[in-house]
C-alpha cells in the first residue's frame, strides 16, 4: 500500500529522505529511500539527518538514541540528552549525569558527571559540581577533579585554574607552568596568551 507523507524532506547523498507521518495530531518521523521503502521506521517523535558516520540521532517515548542507515538502532532510546558522534564516541545524558558510549552503545566513560565536553587529544574534560578534572579514553579519570576550570588540551597541555589563578598541566596531570596568570588560552603552534593584570603576553611551551 502506498504511505501519502505530510512531508517529506530532500534525499541526501546517501539515497534517504526525512519523511513525516501526522496521524491522529501526532507527528511521527522516519527515513525512505528513492524507492519509498521504509528504511528507519516511521515511529520516532523527533530525528535528525545521518552525519557523515550513517548515524541519525532520533527521539522516541521522549528519549533519545541513534540508528544506523539500515534503520537499526545501534544506541537504544534511552538517554534524556546526548551530543553527535565524534571520533566514534557520543556524550550521552542520563538523570542528568553525563558519559560517553561508543558506536556499538557500549559505555565507555561512567555516567556519573556533571557535565562533558569532548575528547580532544585522547582526553575529556569532565565536571562534577564546581570541581574540573580529565578522563581518558579507558574512561580511567587521569587528572583529578580538583581544579576550579580547564580548558581543552592542545599541544598537550589545559590551561587549568586554582584560587583565581591559571597555569598549565600536561596530559598526565603534571603541573608544567605555574599558577601565575589570570587568564590563559590555548597553546597554538607552541605559544599561548596569557594575561596578568591588565597585561597580556605570549609565553612558550618551555615557560615556568
Amino acid at each position: 500500500m502506498k504511505i501519502t507523507y505530510d512531508e517529506v524532506g530532500l534525499f541526501a547523498n546517501n539515497g534517504l529522505a526525512k519523511v513525516r507521518l501526522d496521524e491522529s495530531k501526532t507527528e511521527r518521523f522516519g527515513f525512505i529511500d528513492r524507492a519509498g521503502k521504509v528504511v528507519v521506521p516511521i515511529v520516532y517523535e523527533n530525528l535528525c539527518l545521518f552525519d557523515s558516520n550513517g548515524f541519525a540521532k532520533v527521539k522516541k517515548n521522549n528519549k533519545w538514541g541513534f540508528v544506523n542507515l539500515f534503520g537499526e538502532e545501534i544506541i537504544p532510546t534511552i538517554y534524556d540528552s546526548t551530543g553527535f558522534f565524534r571520533n566514534d564516541l557520543v556524550k550521552v545524558c542520563q538523570n542528568s549525569k553525563w558519559g560517553f558510549v561508543d558506536t556499538k552503545g557500549k559505555v565507555v566513560v561512567r555516567l556519573q558527571y556533571d557535565w562533558v565536553w569532548e575528547f580532544n587529544e585522547g582526553l575529556v574534560i569532565v565536571r562534577n559540581g564546581d570541581k574540573h578534572g580529565a578522563v581518558n579514553l579507558k574512561g580511567e579519570e587521569a587528572i583529578p577533579l580538583i581544579y576550579d576550570f580547564m580548558k581543552p588540551f592542545s599541544n598537550g597541555l589545559s590551561a587549568i585554574k586554582k584560587d583565581q589563578k591559571w597555569g598549565y598541566a600536561n596530559t598526565e596531570g603534571t603541573l608544567q607552568i605555574p599558577f601565575l596568570y589570570d587568564d590563559a588560552w590555548d597553546f597554538k603552534n607552541g605559544t599561548a596568551q596569557v594575561s596578568l593584570g591588565s597585561e597580556f603576553s605570549y609565553i612558550g611551551l618551555g615557560s615556568s
